[in-house]
């Protein structure tokens, strides 16, 4: 059974980033592949993480609320990586918002490079809350934002 995430009423833009903010975010300096575990499909690229939710660049239209069961890849130490599944849901989608560095080989327009989607695509970040996650993904996120 998941440890389930106590979700408040409706929210607005500002209360949604405030809440965002409650916890100190982990900017990625790797690729972090965020994928679809009920489609299999690549979801994104994590942007930043932390113990609340995380960010992420994607070249897919969000609906906010909508509740997505994810895995996120997280890098490790000589270049391993940490499998950490969780339900999370989208509290925001925003066109056109980029904040990654488009010139790194692990940019969204690199991974996404063999993409049928990848025809003049739109950039879309979406922000996400976590909602459900298991004891052992849960201390393996713990330590990833606290060691990595």
């Amino acid at each position: 059974m998941g440890i389930l995430i106590d979700r408040k009423g409706g929210r607005s833009m500002t209360e949604t980033v405030l809440e965002k903010r409650r916890f100190p975010r982990k900017l990625l300096k790797e690729t972090a592949q965020v994928l679809d575990n009920d489609t299999g499909q690549l979801l994104g690229v994590l942007e930043d993480v932390s113990k609340g939710g995380f960010s992420l660049l994607t070249y897919h239209n969000i609906r906010q609320d909508e509740v997505r069961n994810i895995t996120l890849v997280l890098p490790g130490p000589q270049k391993s990586y940490h499998r950490v599944s969780l339900i999370a849901e989208c509290v925001w989608c925003q066109s056109g918002k980029t904040q990654g560095d488009k010139s790194r080989p692990d940019s969204p327009e690199t991974i996404f490079a063999d993409s049928p989607e990848n025809q003049a695509p739109e950039n879309y970040s979406a922000g996400f809350q976590l909602r459900e996650i298991d004891e052992q993904n849960l201390v393996a996120l713990n330590y990833f934002i606290r060691d990595y």
